[in-house]
């Protein structure tokens, strides 16, 4: 097939419903909860709090000459507290064939799934905002960008992405994120690199600023060790550095346990410092998890504030095929 069809069939693929082709669908969920003691140096608090529950529906098409067609959305399930029963978390389409794989909508960044990753601990109470990337992830880890229009391939032992998150203002100042990435069976390392305008339309940028993150993981036996490093240059002030490194042991089919280090520098007084986090994860039942973790955060200022979590928590995961 010449060159010529196939961008007919990319173009009219999205132009026909998907209800003309045979689809696959699914609906699903994670419903993610914790009971959190936590200390900050001033006060400890005893809460329960969601970790970043969801819904979602996706899909697919059947292939047609080696193309096919993909739709993802998924909701927050706010299932404590008050507000909005469904917060937005991210939607997207595209099409994928042997030329590679076209995203369109609200969606992660190469930059920020490179990350997540290498984190064994994200969306639990270890993070932040008890959910999200662990300390020692910039906050390009977390968070869903606008106006996507990204690409990506894999070519042998190499994948490589490029997308631009456009800018729909009079600004006009577009964003840009390329990687690249090397697998082997055991082992992967690559690189991402953000480029922000003027307004910042990747989730949690810095107007005018860029980044660049080196990642790796490496598997032997049950043991996985991985890692982040990241450098942000922001428009104002010095680089911003991160350095996050996990590992993960495998001590029976059931029973997972993990660590982690983060350190932060040049980001402010309440963020300077370092942490660890230390957890194990138990399989209750098939689609079901109950964890135990500790997280420790030093500030490196006398000004900042140390905290301390202490963590239970459930993943329960629903899924759900139709027509």
């Amino acid at each position: 097939m010449n060159s010529i069809n196939k961008g007919l069939i990319l173009f009219t693929s999205l132009l026909v419903p998907v209800t003309g082709y045979t689809a696959s669908n699914t609906l699903y969920g994670d419903f993610r909860y914790s009971f959190n003691s936590i200390d900050n140096d001033v006060d400890s608090t005893l809460s329960g709090d969601n970790n970043a529950s969801r819904i979602g529906l996706k899909g697919s098409t059947e292939e047609v000459d080696g193309i096919s067609a993909f739709y993802h959305l998924q909701t927050g399930a706010a299932i404590a507290g008050t507000g909005s029963a469904l917060t937005e978390r991210f939607f997207l389409a595209g099409i994928k064939g042997d030329f590679g794989k076209v995203v369109v909508g609200r969606s992660s960044t190469p930059y920020k799934m490179a990350g997540l990753k290498v984190d064994p601990f994200y969306d639990t109470a270890a993070g932040k905002g008890l959910s999200g990337a662990s300390y020692g992830l910039s906050g390009m880890t977390n968070g869903w960008s606008d106006n996507t229009f990204a690409y990506s391939k894999v070519v042998g032992d190499f994948s490589l992405n490029g997308g631009v998150y456009l800018d729909d203002t009079v600004a006009d100042e577009h964003d840009m994120n390329f990687g690249l990435a090397y697998s082997q069976e055991d082992m992967t390392v690559g690189f991402q690199y953000l480029s922000i305008g003027d307004t910042g339309v990747v989730a949690n940028s810095g107007a005018d600023s860029s980044a660049i993150r080196f990642h790796g993981s490496y598997t032997t036996g049950p043991w996985v060790v991985s890692g982040s490093i990241e450098s942000v240059d922001p428009s104002v002030g010095d680089k911003q550095s991160f350095i996050y490194l996990a590992t993960a042991w495998e001590a029976s089919e059931k029973l997972k346990i993990a660590g982690s280090y983060g350190a932060v520098d040049d980001v402010s007084v309440a963020d300077n410092g370092s942490a660890i986090t230390v957890g194990a994860f138990f399989q209750l039942l098939e689609k079901t998890n109950v964890y135990a973790l500790f997280s420790a955060f030093s500030a490196d200022d006398s000004a900042g504030a140390d905290r301390s979590t202490l963590s239970l928590g459930v993943s329960h995961k629903i899924s759900s095929k139709l027509m």
